[in-house]
């Protein structure tokens, strides 16, 4: 390494701590002034702090960061994972950059190792000047290539485990060698190589995980598929009714036919006849008349699965679609996960309520369309935070992942929001996506 006086070197340091922190702004949605003031107050000891140690300075500086977010993450754990993805980028930007522009910069002005250079503070801004340029095009490549949706928090916990692990590998090789006075080219090769051997792990992680992401939307489409086919089966059995039911009613009206010719109608047969006819529509398809207007196959055969099953599991079901829709601008496979997932808890939850009821209601607005799903439910809701949390069931330990999944896919989709709360003994789930974003 080049040697340069230790005001030059502090000065150095500070930008470099200041450059983490820009990069920290770019790689993720953490937009709290309180944040980055509470960083800023630190920036003189924390550069302090990395003239001397640079492993420890990666310590505190990652144990500051958690304590200052604690807070939001216990109120937002969904995000948790991807922030922290967007801070352990920031942080391999701020370890590697200043290395690799340090030996660009002293093959080009020919510089010596070990040896203290006169011209100190002129290097120092070359160096940050080669530090921030090189950072911000790297972020700004991630950001656009790797980042341009948000990753669901399983694969970001996957990626921040082993951007983890690569960091620490990282400072504690750079700690021995500089212990050791292991510099110069050997240095610099071990850490191009570690450098690497992570970008082929990152490599075959990313294949991996878009491999099970295939695989969970294929498992998606054959539910689907299966959806369809129960929706066919259920019009199929409902027009068998319907044309017994006109068989029949054509057989009463006869008879009523009769009674015309006689001075009275018999009043019992025809309250008979009324009770049958209301009987046989309301057990027909005819009473979700609504799905008519939903023109989008995946979503109706979701909805006609779920509301036979809701109904046969003893619980009132009501659906209204008053105006036709036939676009919803959102992936339809995601789309169709998320409104499982709702209604599955939805009917869980009315299952244990008295009332054992829901209603699904589908509203077509300008700028938006609005999916609301009610639902009874018995007792004490516990909070929204505590029902997002991965594992959550009523039911036992680690059997739901139903919202914390939706939660992931909603990350993914910026048209698209779910807002939840409880009303007099109704819990209410509304997603609203917007028709343009």
């Amino acid at each position: 390494m080049v040697l340069v006086d230790s005001f030059s070197y502090f000065f150095k340091e500070l930008f470099n701590m200041l450059l983490f922190f820009v990069m920290i702004k770019l790689l993720t949605n953490i937009r709290e002034k309180n944040f980055y003031f509470a960083l800023i107050i630190f920036i003189f000891p924390l550069t302090l702090l990395s003239v001397t140690d640079t492993l420890l300075t990666g310590i505190v500086l990652i144990s500051l960061i958690v304590i200052l977010r604690f807070k939001s993450w216990r109120k937002k754990p969904e995000v948790k994972f991807t922030e922290l993805l967007g801070i352990l980028i920031s942080l391999t930007i701020y370890s590697i950059v200043p290395f690799f522009s340090s030996i660009i910069v002293t093959n080009v002005f020919k510089l010596e190792f070990n040896v203290l250079n006169e011209r100190g503070p002129l290097l120092v801004v070359i160096l940050i000047g080669f530090d921030w340029i090189l950072a911000i095009i790297i972020a700004l490549t991630i950001k656009s290539k790797v980042m341009k949706e948000s990753t669901p928090s399983e694969e970001a916990k996957v990626y921040c485990m082993q951007l983890g692990i690569f960091l620490t590998f990282v400072y504690l090789f750079g700690e021995v060698l500089r212990r050791m006075q292991v510099l110069g080219i050997f240095q610099s090769l071990m850490i191009a190589f570690l450098v690497a051997q992570f970008a082929v792990t990152m490599h075959f992680t990313y294949l991996t995980l878009k491999k099970n992401h295939e695989k969970t939307e294929l498992c998606s489409l054959k539910e689907q598929m299966e959806m369809m086919r129960v929706y066919t089966a259920e019009i199929e059995k409902n027009y068998q009714e319907l044309r017994k039911f006109r068989h029949d009613y054509k057989n009463m009206l006869l008879g009523l036919k009769v009674m015309q010719t006689e001075s009275v109608i018999d009043e019992r047969y025809l309250n008979k006849m009324i009770d049958y006819s209301h009987r046989m529509i309301d057990n027909s398809v005819m009473r979700f008349s609504g799905l008519s207007n939903l023109k989008i196959d995946s979503v109706k055969s979701l909805m006609i699965a779920k509301l036979v099953h809701a109904e046969q599991s003893g619980i009132e079901a009501n659906f209204e679609c008053l105006t036709p829709i036939t676009n919803i601008n959102m992936d339809e496979i995601k789309l169709v996960r998320i409104l499982g997932i709702l209604i599955d808890n939805a009917v869980e939850a009315a299952i244990e309520s008295e009332e054992k009821r829901i209603n699904i209601l589908f509203i077509d607005f300008t700028d938006l369309i609005e999916i609301s799903i009610e639902n009874s439910f018995l007792g004490k809701l516990p909070s929204l935070s505590e029902m997002k949390k991965v594992g959550f069931s009523k039911k036992g330990k680690n059997r739901g992942l139903g919202l914390s999944n939706a939660q992931d896919i909603l990350l993914a989709t910026k048209q698209a929001d779910l807002a939840q709360y409880s009303n007099q003994g109704i819990f209410v789930s509304t997603l609203t996506i917007r028709k343009s974003e």
